[in-house]
């Protein structure tokens, strides 16, 4: 039986990474994952520059990862 909560406490390291880099990491564990974007307001946050800034999981044991920029300067 497993434990509520326990396969995101198991993904919970990847906080901090750079999305690249968790990614590939799930690729290679065949984690199936989502991606989710923030930003700051009157900001777009891309790809090429987010890390992952929180990981929670569905039902299904699906992964979402919550992906921002590292600039959340506001003008």
């Amino acid at each position: 039986m497993s434990e509520p909560g326990k396969a995101v406490m198991d993904w919970e390291f990847l906080i901090g990474y750079p999305l690249e880099e968790a990614e590939q990491i799930l690729q290679e564990e065949g984690v199936s994952y989502r991606l989710q974007f923030t930003a700051a307001p009157g900001k777009v946050s891309s790809q090429e520059d987010a890390f992952v800034i929180a990981v929670r999981s569905d039902e299904s044991g699906t992964l979402d990862l919550v992906c921002a920029s590292a600039d959340w300067t506001v003008s």
